[in-house]
């Protein structure tokens, strides 16, 4: 069994709610670069933004 994969926008230092949870990382991935795009104007395919992601991911 797998452990699930958190991420946390408040992980980032950000003032949101958000929080989402996923089998892998690949797909917690997936599911958090369309709110960080939308909701805090980031682009997750910038290579600074997309660390951060990954190292906010517990």
């Amino acid at each position: 069994m797998q452990e699930m994969k958190t991420f946390r926008c408040q992980d980032l230092g950000l003032a949101c709610e958000f929080e989402e949870k996923a089998e892998s990382e690949n797909e917690l991935i997936k599911r958090v670069e369309g709110h960080i795009q939308t909701a805090h104007q980031m682009n997750p395919e910038q290579p600074e933004v997309h660390e951060k992601i990954r190292k906010a991911m517990k």
